[in-house]
């Protein structure tokens, strides 16, 4: 009959009633998924036999380990404590494995009082490599009486600390350094004063943490955008074993030439490879591009919620919707005005209108410029830059450099609708 390994038994001392932990070394040829164990007895030195009736039967959920319950017979036992003999067997594909006789444990005959109660751990899957830490909080019932270390028992033994110890939790602090399987485990918390051991009735996952991949943006299509306009982001991870269900789109910013910052509606990653992806975009259509000019488009992700390394950014040219009419100026006031009025500080000519935000400066005739002391898309008030103290009595028009929202360049217009009288003093 072929042969089973017993890695080890945890705790080697338990109390009647007491939960306990077996690991069985891998059996190579059988799924452990579909092994069943069978037949588990804990035998005294002079052979005297016990039954163990509550025990996983299998190892669906764990990595050939499973727990199993102290029998109420050893309370027959003479003795404050015995050793005994860990055996059973494992049937799997029509074969039969049974243990050798060599894990004994040592079985206190007093009756098993759990020194807690644990009702949770947060998070019930944690990862980790060999640089890194984690932290799992119990909760639970007369926790203030633990002990200030625990093990874990799974693949393999584990020491952990346990940490901000009060009546109703704890934390266990793991170092990754110390997991050398990774694997499902259950920690063991032990009593303060009198060491008896209680194993939290909750599995413990432990996976390896993955490399934070860094993102790489690839292209961006079209590269030509008005407001409003949908994009489409192509963008790579350079780790293909970590995949695009822990990456996390948090923003896409446009920075454009101006100095003006924007951001892009963005939807879901769509994955095309393990290492593709692609993200459809949609520039705000209340980004505010009066000319042609170049921007620069700059990606915030996260993975499995951290930051994450994005490596460039890609440049893009932003031109004013084609939609927008061009500006249009409907009055101006005053419009008449003495010579010694425009010569003083206090002549202000107020103009509006819409889609006035176009306007980049003003001349009062070819001569005269304009200083531009308020701006908004319906108003704009503007001075004299300089006294004009040769200006003549006449009547003038505006000239004005804009932003024209069809082309993107700076064209220059006379405005026919409004003029400026100067009249005598």
């Amino acid at each position: 009959m072929p042969s089973i390994d017993i890695n080890f038994v945890m705790p080697s001392l338990l109390k009647v009633g007491a939960e306990g932990v077996i690991r069985v070394q891998p059996i190579s040829e059988v799924d452990q998924t579909k092994a069943k164990i069978d037949d588990l007895t804990l035998t005294l030195p002079g052979g005297e036999s016990h039954a163990v009736i509550d025990y996983q039967r299998g190892f669906e959920f764990s990595d050939w380990t499973f727990s199993f319950l102290v029998p109420q017979s050893f309370h027959s036992v003479i003795g404050p404590s015995t050793m005994a003999i860990v055996s059973f067997k494992i049937l799997a594909d029509g074969q039969v494995f049974q243990t050798l006789d060599d894990c004994i444990i040592c079985v206190d005959t007093d009756i098993n009082k759990p020194p807690f109660s644990v009702a949770s751990i947060t998070p019930t899957t944690i990862q980790l490599d060999a640089q890194s830490t984690a932290q799992v909080l119990v909760k639970g019932k007369s926790l203030d009486k633990a002990y200030a270390s625990c093990n874990l028992a799974g693949p393999s033994p584990v020491y952990a600390a346990v940490t901000g110890i009060s009546a109703t939790s704890c934390t266990v602090v793991i170092k990754g350094s110390d997991v050398p399987v990774l694997g499902k485990y259950r920690i063991l918390l032990y009593e303060e004063t009198t060491q008896d051991t209680f194993i939290v009735p909750i599995d413990l996952s432990v996976e390896g943490k993955s490399p934070t991949p860094n993102l790489k943006l690839l292209s961006i299509a079209p590269d030509v955008l008005a407001p409003g306009d949908s994009f489409k982001l192509n963008i790579s991870k350079d780790v293909a074993t970590s995949g695009w269900d822990d990456v996390r789109i948090i923003g896409v910013q446009i920075d454009e030439a101006s100095g003006y910052t924007s951001n892009a509606r963005h939807g879901h990653i769509n994955p095309v490879s393990n290492t593709e992806c692609s993200v459809d975009c949609i520039l705000s259509s209340a980004v505010k591009v009066l000319a042609n000019e170049k921007a620069t488009l700059k990606l915030l992700a996260t993975y499995k919620m951290e930051s994450a390394n994005v490596t460039n950014t890609l440049a893009l040219t932003l031109h004013p919707d084609p939609r927008t009419p061009k500006f249009n100026v409907s009055s101006c006031l005053p419009f008449r005005a003495s010579k010694q009025f425009a010569k003083s500080p206090g002549c202000l000519f107020s103009l509006t209108g819409i889609h006035l935000d176009q306007i980049t400066s003003f001349n009062l005739g070819n001569a005269y410029r304009m200083d531009i002391s308020s701006q908004t898309a319906f108003r704009i008030q503007c001075r004299f830059l300089t006294p004009p103290n040769d200006i003549k009595e006449g009547v003038y028009q505006f000239t004005v450099k804009y932003d024209d929202p069809q082309s993107g360049t700076e064209k220059t217009e006379i405005l026919q609708n409004v003029n400026v009288e100067i009249t005598p003093p």
